[in-house]
């Protein structure tokens, strides 16, 4: 997992959040229940920050799906060890096991509406199983829990004494 932060723009600055359009989710003109679950998710993670949902939001939240199979194996090893008492010699062999394994990622964008400009930017992978393609939701849950572990956190009350 990895965040960023642009050093200019500070997240604790910001009041209410929105969500960009999301062309890539909903092609068909509908809300996809990935994106809903994706929009729950964040929102409950916005929200326990300090942040209210907005129509006309001071951070647009947007976030990016995707999908790459990538080929892996683990070959049995060779090697040079030692058994029983005084008997070393070479071992190993055998072919290796290949297969393919999906890995999905998400990228979440927080971005300030005004300035058009990034402010802070987390992403997550990792394979993609049966068991979360048959139930997306409590995976979607994970990784974006996950993203925001490592946001800024925002006081929920202003200090009134802060001068």
């Amino acid at each position: 997992m990895r965040t960023q932060s642009a050093p200019a723009l500070n997240v604790l600055s910001y009041q209410t959040f929105g969500f960009v359009h999301r062309p890539d989710t909903d092609q068909s003109g509908y809300t996809t229940l990935t994106t809903r679950y994706l929009e729950d998710a964040v929102s409950r993670e916005m929200i326990a920050r300090g942040y209210t949902r907005s129509d006309k939001p001071d951070l647009l939240v947007n976030f990016m799906v995707g999908t790459k199979d990538k080929v892996e194996s683990y070959p049995v090893g060779v090697g040079y060890g030692g058994w029983g008492f005084r008997h070393f010699g070479w071992w190993g062999s055998g072919p290796s096991d290949v297969y393919t394994v999906t890995e999905g990622s998400l990228r979440i964008d927080v971005v300030d509406q005004s300035q058009r400009a990034l402010v802070w930017s987390g992403t997550a992978a990792g394979p993609v199983t049966d068991k979360a393609l048959n139930d997306p939701k409590p995976a979607i849950d994970k990784a974006v829990d996950a993203i925001f572990a490592k946001y800024p956190k925002q006081p929920l009350v202003a200090d009134t004494n802060a001068q």
